[in-house]
């Protein structure tokens, strides 16, 4: 990536932006000083862009908590290369031709100016590579969509400077500065991934442009400040398009449209579904190991691979494509396969059928579980049954690696609790296999006692944990507590088998993005 220090221009330079971002500031004029002094802040706040050597150590050696989104894998392709496990390294730890790495630091209200500020910085190549940090309020749209053609220039690039965009643990993008954040991103080398981390305790909010309490919303004024907001959706649906973000982004970036209210992001599995990167430092993340998956797990897995992930699906796919393994009368998920029992016969790599997409687990010699999505259910051409969910041996594909993170999001669990929903009356928690109780999540908690296959249990809680287990459950029964592998609970109602109905854009109780 990191070639050489030498400057290059992009491969195909775009006008669009530039050109709206003119146009946007035109309309920013003629709206009148209450436009202007809602989306302008005071010269006294306007942004910071400095040069922060200082500041590398925080961006390097961060990890991925999902797996990278391509731009080229909304369609749901087979992977041509084989042998691939996709890395869950943020930026590389020793870029080829990287001499003096620093971050670029936009800091503070965005304001006309600022671009010409970046701009400048970017000239200077005394610091190679850069990651470009945001923390801003907002500010004025039509500079904000100004800063982004300014670093789309290097980003898109044949000799990029720029490693990636950041919001760091701590710092909030909002407003005007998620458009900037959003719109820097990679369109031409679309086998590249996406460029722009949210780390762990950082925050993204998007909102529209809108008319401040008080202002003159009369005559040519009124026309121009309407006008302004359809030019900021219009640019913005030019940028889904591209398949940089869903189109579900700006859906829900519509749903607010005053001052204090935003669609916000962190660093979950909501950021990564929106197009984003999660990322957190590399001792927090962990590749999962096999012990313990079962059929059951490993359909979680891919049912939520596709739910959550780039690949377009029409409503009849979203609602009859399902992983998980069809129980017979009578049977329960003890009786599933576990991956382990699957490779005793020395097999590595197994196709599961969905319906409309298939799905494959594999684990290499180190361990490392990884999965792959395609469209078509061309597993297990063999099996006389191919009804969703069987499983069979299968040539190897490429796979995305499956990290502790992901798997956590699998089994319902974020930021130390248990999503709402993952357990009901009628699918309560319980033992698959016998398993030790301890007293401390991960595999050096003291062992308090063992829980018996299909003991029912009270599940209070849960921990990512960077074991090869990966997450491990806060349970109780009959008053003693402790903490067992979540691969050994069984019971959830949340198979993430419908993208639609668990990723609705009303769901009853959705008000988070509030501010």
């Amino acid at each position: 990536m990191f070639a050489s220090s030498s400057r290059s221009h992009r491969i195909q330079p775009r006008r669009r932006l530039a050109a709206f971002a003119a146009a946007a500031v035109i309309r920013i004029a003629a709206a009148g000083s209450a436009l202007a002094a809602a989306l302008a802040p005071p010269a006294s706040l306007a942004a910071e862009v400095t040069v922060r050597p200082d500041l590398y150590s925080r961006t390097n050696g961060l990890k991925r908590l999902f797996p990278p989104r391509s731009l080229a894998g909304t369609e749901g392709v087979k992977a041509a290369d084989s042998d691939a496990y996709t890395s869950l390294e943020a930026f590389p730890a020793n870029p080829d031709g990287g001499t003096n790495p620093a971050v670029l630091r936009i800091e503070g209200a965005i304001e006309k100016g600022d671009a010409e500020k970046v701009k400048r910085a970017l000239e200077d190549w005394t610091y190679y590579p850069l990651v470009v940090s945001f923390d801003s309020p907002g500010g004025v749209f039509a500079e904000a969509f100004r800063i982004a053609e300014a670093l789309r220039y290097d980003i898109e690039g044949q000799d990029p400077r720029i490693a990636g965009l950041i919001v760091l643990a701590g710092d909030e993008c909002l407003s005007a500065c998620a458009v900037a954040f959003a719109a820097s991103v990679d369109r031409v080398h679309t086998d590249t991934g996406d460029n722009r981390f949210i780390q762990r305790g950082g925050r993204l909010g998007f909102h529209m442009p809108y008319i401040p309490d008080g202002a003159d919303t009369s005559g040519a004024g009124a026309r121009d400040m309407l006008g302004l907001g359809y030019d900021v959706a219009a640019e913005m649906v030019g940028l889904l398009q591209d398949s940089a973000n869903p189109p579900e982004l700006f859906l829900r970036m519509l749903r607010h449209r005053t001052a204090t209210s935003f669609y916000v992001l962190e660093s979950d599995l909501e950021a990564w579904r929106m197009g984003f990167t999660p990322v957190t430092a590399a001792g927090e993340v962990s590749e999962i190991g096999p012990a313990g998956l079962d059929t059951d797990a490993i359909g979680m897995l891919c049912n939520l691979g596709l739910a959550a992930g780039p690949i377009r699906m029409s409503g009849a796919e979203d609602e009859f494509t399902n992983f998980q393994p069809i129980l017979s009368e009578g049977a329960s998920s003890a009786d599933l396969p576990l991956l382990t029992q699957l490779m005793s016969a020395g097999d590595r790599s197994f196709d599961i059928t969905g319906g409309w997409f298939s799905c494959q687990v594999r684990v290499d010699d180190a361990s490392r579980v990884g999965i792959g999505i395609w469209r078509g259910n061309a597993g297990c051409e063999g099996a006389s049954d191919k009804e969703p969910g069987a499983i069979c041996a299968a040539p190897p594909t490429a796979v995305d690696t499956v990290s502790n993170f992901f798997l956590a999001e699998a089994y319902s669990c974020r930021d130390n609790a248990i999503l709402p929903e993952t357990f009901t009356e009628d699918t309560r928690p319980k033992i698959k296999r016998d398993v030790y109780l301890r007293d401390a999540p991960g595999r050096n908690g003291q062992v308090v006692t063992t829980l018996s296959a299909g003991s029912e249990i009270t599940v209070t809680g849960c921990r990512v944990t960077a074991d090869d287990q990966g997450v491990w459950y806060a349970v109780s029964r009959a008053g003693t507590r402790g903490w067992v592998s979540a691969r050994f609970v069984g019971g959830h109602a949340e198979t993430f088998a419908d993208r639609g109905e668990r990723f609705a854009i009303d769901p009853p109780e959705d008000e988070a993005a509030q501010q």
